[in-house]
């Protein structure tokens, strides 16, 4: 009897323990179902790409300018003093042709003094010039130069002078007057002009170097 009691207990014992052994093998092997908590993840509002911006254009869109918008009015003068008094006027007109190059023509008018031959005159003539920019203040220059000059006799000929140099200008902001432009010039033909009378050159600069302030 007593061992039939002690093989019961002992068969609970057993069935105690595996319950136990097999409760913490699922409790291992369970999959933990406990969420785990995410980050707070802060909203950043997406930064908006800028487009660029387009540069300025510094050069008008000579399709866009009506004829008017492209005329330039000015003029030149030029002083030289001594043995041969010069001073020169020329009312000037350009054309804006592309964003660089203007073209026009001028008339001139010059009052011409010789202490040396103790006689003073009048020339006159006109001219037309081609004015292109290199950078924003410098440009080269080509001009035909035709003056109607005095000769010995009493006679007058024509000089036909035809000119390449460059300016300096500084801008004006104007409208018609767009820059003030400080000119040097060289007369390729001064050796030519010869009155061949008495062999003396018929230039009223008195020099192949011309130099100008220009308006325009």
């Amino acid at each position: 009897m007593k061992r039939k009691i002690l093989l019961s207990c002992l068969f609970i014992i057993t069935l105690s323990f595996n319950s136990v052994v097999f409760a913490q093998t699922d409790e291992y092997y369970r999959p933990d179902t406990v969420k785990k908590e995410r980050p707070i993840r802060n909203e950043v509002p997406p930064v908006e790409k800028k487009a660029p911006v387009e540069k300025q254009k510094l050069e008008s869109d000579l399709k866009n300018l009506a004829f008017k918008e492209r005329i330039r009015l000015g003029g030149s003068f030029g002083l030289s003093f001594g043995t041969f008094t010069n001073v020169n006027v020329s009312p000037m007109a350009g054309y804006q042709i592309t964003d660089k190059l203007v073209g026009g023509v001028g008339a001139t008018l010059m009052w011409f003094k010789s202490s040396y031959y103790n006689y003073n005159t009048i020339n006159y003539g006109g001219r037309a010039f081609l004015m292109y920019q290199i950078v924003p203040v410098v440009n080269i220059i080509a001009e035909y130069e035709t003056l109607n000059v005095p000769m010995s006799y009493q006679k007058r000929t024509w000089l036909s002078s035809p000119m390449f140099g460059a300016s300096y200008s500084q801008p004006t902001g104007g409208k018609l007057i767009r820059a003030v432009h400080f000119t040097a010039l060289y007369n390729v033909n001064y050796n030519n002009q010869i009155d061949p009378y008495n062999l003396e050159n018929l230039s009223p600069y008195g020099s192949p170097f011309v130099f100008r302030v220009t308006f325009l």
